[in-house]
């Protein structure tokens, strides 16, 4: 029983929804058809001389197969009730005229009404109970017609010219021809409601998944503008802090020493030039939605290599770093790459590899300062290489996207990053980054 109460949905506590113009506008369609189906069938059966024997007039057997029909038209709106209005139809049917139910439309009507039910019917406890009734009256027409009506003892007169007795044969094509039309209405109507109830349960799923998305796609979107503020602050607002501090002083000096004032306002021009570059270089980055987001708290540039290779010893990792050259000559906008490929490159460690030491390498050619020295302009090279002393985890597996991060970030100042195995079975990363500033 319950598998009977879960194959007609019962539990799924779903109902389906009626798109009420669409539906009506097609029903009545389909209640026309079949009214001109039961007419014709009418007619033929007439013909034929299977109505010889009704006593209903013309113009009422017109009527009694016209006002099921007409019921078609709210088939899929009151379901069950068009279910039961098939099932009573059934039996006065079979009580007051049974001559009418051979008639094909008839039968037709009984069995579509069935799976109407099936495939919309609201609350499915009271379609089950319908089907039911309706299963119980069918048995009923038939021991009435063969019974009852002695139907059986008029076969029982014939003579038999194959397998079975004319009674046992009348009996089998009764019952296979209805349990056929029940079976059919009955599986059709349940395999287009579940299909119905699977699509919603897509639709829902659907408009969930978009909802996520749209809610991580905002969220991202948060990230992002902190992200931007952050590195606008590191990446231009030093060069923003000496344009105003150095055109206050050139204010100040401007009628007493204008010699000094000129070279505080070539100082603004260079502050503004390299800030113009930086920001330039910035924006090109922040175009790049796939790269990961620094978790640092520090100062991302150059200067900041240390406290990070401090952030990973204190996480377990021994880091062996070796700088040569002034990191302080590296501008901030190249150190806020050198800063991102050492942290993807150490957290690509600690995630894919089972290395405990790694040496990590920075050698800095060029010196002074991008924003005091001599006139002119400044240029310099800057190379990182991480060399870890392990071996890949096969329990990890890599999405290519940090990698291809960092090789953006370096191909946006015109360096290089070479990844590569070494020969003991660990992974390198050499990344070399030129610097020019005004």
């Amino acid at each position: 029983m319950d598998r009977l109460l879960t194959a007609f949905g019962v539990h799924e506590g779903w109902q389906r929804p009626v798109p009420l113009r669409r539906t009506l506008r097609v029903d009545v369609v389909v209640a026309l058809v079949f009214a001109g189906g039961a007419l014709l069938s009418l007619e033929t059966a007439r013909s034929l001389g299977s109505l010889a024997q009704v006593e209903l007039s013309q113009g009422w057997q017109y009527v009694w197969l016209l006002l099921p029909a007409a019921t078609l038209v709210v088939r899929r709106v009151y379901p069950l009730t068009v279910l039961l209005v098939a099932i009573t139809h059934l039996s006065l049917t079979a009580v007051v005229e049974p001559a009418l139910s051979p008639a094909f439309a008839v039968q037709l009507y009984y069995f579509f009404a069935l799976f109407s039910a099936i495939a919309w019917a609201p609350d499915r406890r009271r379609l089950v109970a319908a089907v039911g009734l309706f299963v119980a009256v069918c048995l009923g027409w038939i021991v009435l017609d063969f019974a009852i009506r002695d139907g059986l003892e008029t076969l029982a007169a014939a003579p038999q010219l194959g397998w079975f007795t004319p009674a046992v044969a009348a009996v089998l094509q009764v019952g296979l021809s209805t349990l056929v039309f029940l079976m059919a209405s009955c599986l059709s109507g349940t395999l287009t409601w579940w299909s119905a109830c699977r699509e919603a349960e897509a639709r829902r799923q659907a408009v969930t998944i978009a909802d996520q998305a749209a809610q991580l796609s905002d969220a991202a979107v948060g990230r992002e503008r902190l992200r931007i503020a952050r590195e606008l602050h590191d990446v231009v607002g030093h060069h923003i802090a000496v344009i105003g501090i150095q055109t206050g002083a050139a204010r100040r000096v401007l009628e007493r020493s204008p010699e000094q004032a000129s070279e505080a306002m070539l100082h603004v021009e260079e502050s503004a030039r390299a800030a113009t570059r930086d920001l330039r270089l910035l924006l090109g980055a922040l175009r790049t939605r796939e790269e990961t987001e620094s978790r640092a708290d520090t100062h991302p540039g150059g200067v900041s290599l240390p406290l990070t290779v401090e952030a990973f010893e204190r996480l377990g990792l021994e880091v062996r770093l070796r700088v040569e050259g002034e990191l302080d000559a590296v501008p901030t906008s190249v150190g806020l790459t050198l800063h991102r490929v050492l942290q993807e490159s150490l957290t690509n460690v600690r995630r894919h590899s089972t290395a405990q030491r790694v040496d990590v390498e920075v050698v800095v050619h060029g010196s002074g300062t991008p924003e005091a020295g001599a006139d002119g302009p400044r240029a310099g090279t800057v190379s990182l290489v991480v060399r870890d002393h392990g071996s890949a985890r096969g329990d990890t597996s890599g999405s290519g996207i940090g990698i291809r991060g960092m090789r953006e970030r370096v191909a946006l100042h015109g360096g290089s990053l070479e990844t590569s195995t070494t020969p003991d079975g660990g992974f390198r990363v050499a990344a070399c980054l030129p610097w020019q500033t005004a």
